[in-house]
């Protein structure tokens, strides 16, 4: 294969990863949208329990042969953990979804990256160069500028998405390094039936009666955040910057569906702090882009 061959290969590689992660976040979008809209009086628990169970039967149908991996994969304390630490996750997300407002949701999870990037230097090798450290640092004064520590009253909603973040960040790790062994809908139902099966007995234990539309607003995030898994999983494929990189599209839809459905007006602190996350990330996105490019 020639340079250029290379090189454009490479480059679909990266436009694919960036176009289904930017899908994906606005099926996440979707996700949130409709806890707000239809699922705020349910507890948590419930409702986190009622999205994964309907999710393992949807997905089921696709990986029915392989669901006994789950118990037999030699991978398969990584794919407990990363439900444990996604079910968590998703937990406090749900939490903090139904307690402030949705750009500030989503402004406070913009600090994946940073965490994942955190989580491969630690777990995976790699190496956090000056440059990098420094991305971090600015990106948690961004997230600062957000929270504003000791100038705005606690809130817990807030507090709920700062624990989902690095929650999330590992999740993302441990789905990339499964996907060396497993394919992809086996993954997704992993994650599915291991956060079900996880939270059985917490979501019995707080159970409320559901009406019809509570019904609909499960379906409906089970539906989403199913689709949301698929493009992620397949935004997975390409390099992780390039994946992570498209997360930031998710703050465009959530800020407009927060102002048409909620009128949810983002405080300049919660833009002020995103964007100041989002450049510092960029940066980690962009300087990862050169180094794999000279050494390919």
């Amino acid at each position: 294969m020639s340079t250029d061959d290379t090189g454009n290969t490479s480059s679909k590689i990266i436009k694919h990863a960036l176009g289904w992660m930017i899908l994906s976040t606005l099926f996440f979008s979707l996700v949130m949208v409709t806890i707000k809209l239809f699922l705020i009086d349910l507890p948590p628990e419930q409702t986190v329990f009622l999205r994964y169970f309907v999710g393992t039967v949807m997905i089921v149908p696709l990986v029915w042969r392989s669901t006994m991996m789950m118990f037999t994969s030699s991978e398969r304390w990584r794919l407990w953990l990363r439900a444990l630490l996604h079910g968590v996750g998703v937990f406090s997300w749900f939490f903090g979804i139904l307690r402030i407002p949705l750009a500030e949701v989503n402004a406070m999870l913009n600090m994946g990256p940073v965490y994942a990037a955190i989580g491969a230097a630690l777990f995976m090798g790699e190496r956090l160069r000056i440059r990098r450290i420094a991305a971090i640092i600015v990106s948690f004064i961004g997230a600062l500028i957000i929270i504003k520590p000791g100038f705005a009253e606690v809130n817990f909603g807030t507090l709920a998405v700062v624990i989902a973040a690095p929650l999330f960040a590992g999740s993302d790790l441990l789905a990339k390094h499964l996907k060396k062994v497993h394919e992809d809908n086996f993954i997704i139902f992993a994650l599915s039936f291991g956060i079900s099966a996880l939270l059985l007995i917490p979501a019995i234990w707080v159970w409320q009666p559901m009406n019809a539309v509570h019904w609909g607003g499960v379906l409906a995030i089970s539906l989403f955040a199913t689709l949301g898994h698929v493009g992620l999983m397949r935004a997975f494929r390409g390099p992780m910057w390039a994946a992570q990189t498209g997360k930031y599209m998710q703050l465009i839809f959530v800020v407009g569906f927060g102002i048409a459905l909620f009128d949810e007006i983002p405080l300049v602190s919660t833009i002020v702090g995103a964007f100041v996350v989002l450049a510092a990330v960029s940066y980690i996105a962009f300087r990862e882009g050169r180094a794999r490019k000279l050494q390919s």
